[in-house]
């Protein structure tokens, strides 16, 4: 087992979100707990919450590494020429694809909720917004600035709960057959409804 002084401080956060991106993608979210991490890289829980500050900002820690993630994997081919349409349909396919890749850390995600007291960190907050700006960047040409940053919140919300709904096994509800076939009707639809408007 580790002692404290076995890693700086820097080290034991490195080691423990590490532990606790594993233990998500092993246990989910409902398995997951700060104890756990503790136990499985040898120091106390009260040392993680001495070096995080409390639960909530360890999963915020843990959370950022898969924003992290989810937005390299986005930007993977995003170097090709794809414009409007098939630029969005392209990133809706990788968000599918990520969330199926890394179901429980993607979860985590959303499965996770600050305290009413807490406010989002700005470092996260930054996180999220590249996100979105990975939507924004193919809408800005079509539609101008100030609708793209709107209608890319609009498409992803849209497109994150097709994809909720896909892999939790619940597309015969809405009678589709795939994540694709609805996330591709949701953008062409709502793209041809902003260009006319």
């Amino acid at each position: 087992m580790a002692r404290r002084s076995d890693h700086t401080r820097e080290q034991l956060k490195e080691i423990a979100i590490l532990a606790g991106q594993e233990l998500l993608a092993e246990s989910g979210f409902s398995g997951f707990s700060a104890r756990e991490v503790a136990r499985r890289i040898g120091y106390t829980v009260g040392t993680l919450y001495h070096v995080f500050g409390n639960y909530d900002a360890i999963v915020l820690h843990i959370n950022a590494v898969t924003l992290d993630d989810l937005e390299a994997f986005l930007s993977e081919g995003r170097g090709k020429k794809r414009q409007g349409a098939a630029a969005i349909k392209h990133l809706a396919a990788r968000y599918e694809a990520f969330a199926r890749r890394n179901y429980h850390r993607w979860s985590a995600l959303f499965e996770h909720r600050l305290p009413p007291e807490m406010p989002l960190p700005a470092w996260y907050a930054e996180k999220v917004a590249r996100i979105f700006s990975a939507v924004e960047a193919p809408l800005t040409p079509l539609v101008g600035e100030e609708k793209a940053h709107h209608a890319a919140r609009v498409l992803w919300a849209s497109i994150h709960g097709i994809c909720a709904l896909g892999l939790a096994g619940k597309l015969d509800i809405v009678g589709a057959k795939s994540i694709a076939s609805l996330t591709d009707s949701l953008i062409d639809n709502y793209l041809a409804g902003l260009t006319d408007g």
